[in-house]
């Protein structure tokens, strides 16, 4: 594969035949990058690390700074982390979601602190309404708050069936589900859904009248959902009926999916580097 190095920090991948990287950018290389996120107000990509065992607190873990054209502003800005995963912006902190953990990072500083989730044991992604953040736990099948001062439970039921991404939509949550009956290589018995999670009572509806993948990442603009499958490396672009439209292939691992400064953002973990697509 072609590679052109464009600055002394940055590798731009040259593109295969996925959609996405003709007519964007991929940079890299990470280790296992589990998500990435636009820091709007900074104008720049947070892209977390997990750099070890998703699920061991290794201290391996951190999180790196990208500009939006793609270059390495810091490989290393946040050190010390487990295994980061899905993240959130709250007024000028950024929220990680780091398996027992919920780390706070300051946006102007890059100072952290930690908070123990009660009873946590994989937290997984990150979404805010009206100034509070719920953040999923994949392996418990449950979903925690965080208020700016507070963090707890506030919903744990197997029908969330390993919840993994999570998105704010209209004042309620949306869910990509990794599904039901997971096996040891992560294979499930019954694929995932798009749940639909009521806030502040916590009822769940399926918005998905079928299941749709093992799911991992989820962005929701004005009129579609994208949604991600983890093991396959498909990516499904839904109506606000939950019918899926169209479906992409991208890279296996394909992980937490969010929208950048000029499109797309695609954190491919096994590859080791993360995308950018005009999509």
């Amino acid at each position: 594969m072609l590679r052109i190095t464009l600055a002394v920090s940055l590798t731009i991948i040259g593109a295969s035949a996925d959609h996405v990287l003709a007519n964007g950018w991929p940079t890299g290389p990470f280790q296992e990058p589990e998500s990435a996120i636009h820091d709007i107000e900074r104008d720049r990509i947070i892209v977390s690390n997990i750099a070890g065992h998703p699920g061991e607190a290794d201290g391996a873990g951190f999180l790196s700074l990208v500009a939006p054209d793609g270059a390495i502003l810091d490989p290393n800005w946040v050190e010390g982390l487990d295994a980061p995963k899905g993240m959130a912006i709250l007024g000028d902190q950024l929220l990680v979601a780091d398996l027992t953990q919920l780390r706070v990072v300051d946006l102007a500083t890059g100072a952290l602190e930690s908070l123990d989730a009660p009873s946590a044991v994989f937290l997984n992604d990150i979404a805010v309404i009206d100034d509070v953040a719920y953040i999923t736990d994949f392996m418990d099948h449950a979903i925690y708050t965080y208020d700016g001062t507070e963090l707890s439970r506030w919903l744990e039921t197997k029908d969330l069936a390993h919840p993994n991404g999570i998105a704010a939509h209209d004042g309620e949550l949306l869910i990509a589900s990794w599904g039901q009956g997971m096996n040891p290589d992560f294979t499930t018995t019954e694929p995932g859904y798009v749940l639909r999670v009521s806030v502040p009572e916590g009822q769940i509806t399926k918005f998905t009248p079928e299941p749709v993948g093992n799911l991992d990442g989820i962005v929701v603009r004005d009129d579609r959902v994208l949604v991600n499958d983890w093991l396959t490396g498909l990516l499904f672009d839904l109506n606000m009926e939950g019918e899926i439209q169209k479906e992409f292939e991208e890279c296996k691992g394909l992980a937490d999916i969010s929208d950048g400064p000029d499109g797309l953002l695609l954190p491919c973990m096994n590859d080791g580097t993360v995308g950018m697509s005009r999509f």
